[in-house]
């Protein structure tokens, strides 16, 4: 084996190697329960084995307001070999990121012949702190599988766009003869680009990124003024790119538009949206060189300082002016500096989704570029001399040693719900969602009253989110603080009166109480504004059935909803059918009562619900013997 081969695969295995090794610790860790339950428990779906049915779920079906196909196959292909193991979930994002290390250094080796500088970058990549929340949140899958086909991308693109047969030149036309290889590099990189998209649709700005590449380190722009002339050609040969990302730029606006995660300019008008961006644009290369005070959630900003914001701007500007300046002696800072501005466009928060500010997850790919502009102008200027290059060396090894420390550090936060919002709750004291999800986390531990208080932190700070209350209103009715309870549900629904979920947990809460008309007026009002909830038409059905007031009951009505309950969920759940044969029963169709109780025995039987199955088997024997479940 050559020397420059031999040193390129030893230093692309060492990357890997550290950086797996840096995140193993995360095969012992816990659930985030924040989206991370949706893909390991309670995804029914990602549970049911990898069939041609679960395959076609994964395709079509929408993730926590995202569409990303390529993601959802990954945990089906997972949950197929370890089951719901959350240990293994984040060893396969650690070997994602640990692939990613490798192929940073390959693709800029490729571009650059610069073995060490690459070297360089990908360490600074895989080992800063930053990294630590796609890695080591297993709902940020789509983090690591998008940069990892995003980066095959890029090493594909810079094997064709390096060959003097194809550089240059128009896109090669499918079945060309001459240069097959170059011409298949050309296709492969495509292919890998769709597969990014469709693993997070961040991949957007990736044909941007191409055309910065063509500046710098490629070379291909002949002559440095950036006019249309100069660019035709280079932007023609990408048009299939660009086809690619408007279609998906499209794709993801329509989903998330429909399942409501972009905040409305209602409540969030543009001006505060562009004081977040501008300074979102700052903070970010500010986490680069100090990562202090990471944080799960960073909460909007409730206000902002116009003056700021202005000098923020313009401090902005002036980083940018000083970088295109440099182009010509420096073309590293321009690209670098420009791929960072473009690559964070879709996460900088003018389409804003979501309630955070910013988020570490972000950076993934936008700061490669800002630490190639530092690597490359560092080594430029970096003492020639002999004692210069050992001193150079030793604080080019100390930095990466730091990093590796910080990062491991960072990581340990991340072992599970409690201590990440703990840590989340320090920095950003005032942060109501951050309070909420710690109270989520000392809930599925068993420590109710602690969930309790920071339920109640999080209402104060947030007043108008209404998560916290639903949390705090229904633990206190499991605590049997029925009076509590329904002063939180009232309040609830005060603010926001057209959420049918809130007035069918109200009306459990007035039916513990004892109220039965109370609670027979908030169950027909969750049903007059949501009529295909199966659990509200279940809930009501029964009331209707079975109540102990006849004026109360109305068992045609309640037949009527319980078999729509039935319809709504392919009368797979026990629970509904029991009802079904309930109303059934009222009514005097004890035969079709019969036949729907055994229906619900063998559907909790086969899901396991030794209860229901329980139950149901002596509400069979009492239809045997014509009588009611009231009776």
């Amino acid at each position: 084996m050559r020397r420059p081969v031999f040193t390129t695969v030893l230093v692309s295995l060492l990357l890997a190697g550290l950086t797996l090794g840096l995140y193993w610790p995360a095969a012992r860790f816990d659930l985030i329960y924040f989206d991370d339950p949706l893909f390991v428990t309670d995804g029914a779906e990602f549970n049911c084995g990898v069939t041609w049915a679960s395959l076609a779920w994964a395709c079509r079906s929408v993730v926590v307001a995202n569409w990303h196909p390529l993601t959802n196959l990954s945990f089906l292909v997972t949950h197929q070999f370890f089951g719901v193991n959350p240990g293994a979930e984040h060893l396969v994002n650690a070997l994602f990121h640990a692939a990613n290390a490798a192929l940073v250094f390959l693709w800029l080796r490729r571009l650059t012949r610069a073995t060490w500088r690459s070297a360089l970058v990908a360490a600074i990549f895989a080992w800063h702190p930053l990294r630590v929340e796609s890695v080591a949140w297993i709902a940020e899958r789509k983090d690591v599988l998008c940069a990892f086909f995003f980066l095959l991308t890029l090493l594909a693109w810079a094997r064709w766009a390096q060959t003097p047969s194809e550089a240059g030149s128009k896109t090669p036309e499918a079945g060309s003869k001459s240069s097959p290889q170059p011409a298949a590099s050309y296709w492969l990189a495509l292919v890998f680009f769709a597969l990014a998209l469709l693993s997070k649709p961040m991949a957007v700005t990736l044909p941007f990124v191409l055309l910065l590449l063509d500046i710098w380190p490629l070379g291909r722009l002949r002559n440095p003024t950036l006019n249309i002339r100069n660019l035709k050609p280079l932007i023609a040969e990408k048009l299939p790119f660009f086809g690619l990302m408007v279609l998906f730029c499209v794709v993801t606006y329509w989903v998330q538009h429909d399942y409501a995660a972009m905040t409305p300019w209602d409540k969030l008008s543009l001006a505060p949206r562009v004081a977040n961006a501008i300074a979102s644009y700052l903070n970010y290369p500010a986490q680069l060189f100090w990562p202090a005070n990471l944080a799960a959630m960073y909460p909007f900003p409730k206000d902002y300082d116009v003056m700021a914001t202005f000098l923020k701007a313009a401090l902005l500007l002036a980083i940018s002016a000083g970088c295109w300046q440099q182009r010509a002696r420096r073309p590293w800072l321009a690209v670098g500096w420009c791929w960072f501005l473009g690559t964070a466009v879709p996460i900088i928060g003018i389409i804003q989704v979501g309630e955070q500010a910013m988020a570490d997850r972000y950076t993934y790919l936008p700061l490669i570029g800002p630490v190639v502009a530092l690597v490359w102008t560092a080594a430029e200027i970096s003492p020639r001399e002999r004692g210069g290059k050992i001193l150079f060396a030793t604080m080019t090894l100390l930095i990466l040693a730091g990093l590796l420390v910080l990062s491991a550090r960072q990581l340990q936060f991340w072992r599970n719900t409690i201590a990440l919002f703990e840590h989340n709750v320090a920095v950003t004291p005032t942060n109501g969602s951050a309070h909420f999800t710690l109270g989520i986390g000392y809930e599925h531990a068993g420590d109710t009253n602690r969930a309790l208080a920071c339920y109640r932190v999080a209402k104060t700070l947030s007043p108008n989110d209404l998560q916290p209350r639903r949390s705090l209103a229904s633990r206190l009715a499991s605590q049997g603080e029925f009076a509590a309870a329904e002063v939180e549900y009232t309040e609830i629904l005060a603010l926001n009166p057209n959420d049918f979920s809130d007035h069918g947990s109200l009306a459990s809460v007035l039916a513990a109480e004892g109220r039965v008309d109370e609670e027979m007026f908030q169950l027909n009002e969750a049903v007059r504004l949501n009529p295909n909830s199966a659990a509200t038409l279940n809930n009501l059905a029964w009331e209707l059935a079975v109540n102990p007031r006849m004026e109360i009951r109305d068992r045609p009505r309640a037949v009527q909803l319980a078999q729509r309950a039935c319809e709504l969920t392919h009368s797979e759940q026990a629970v509904f059918l029991g009802t079904l044969a309930a109303a059934q029963a009222e009514t005097g169709e004890f035969d079709a009562a019969i036949a729907t109780a055994q229906r619900a025995c063998d559907r909790a039987a086969k899901h396991g619900e030794t209860n229901l199955l329980t139950r149901n088997l002596e509400l069979l024997e009492r239809y045997r013997q014509h009588q009611t479940a009231r009776e």
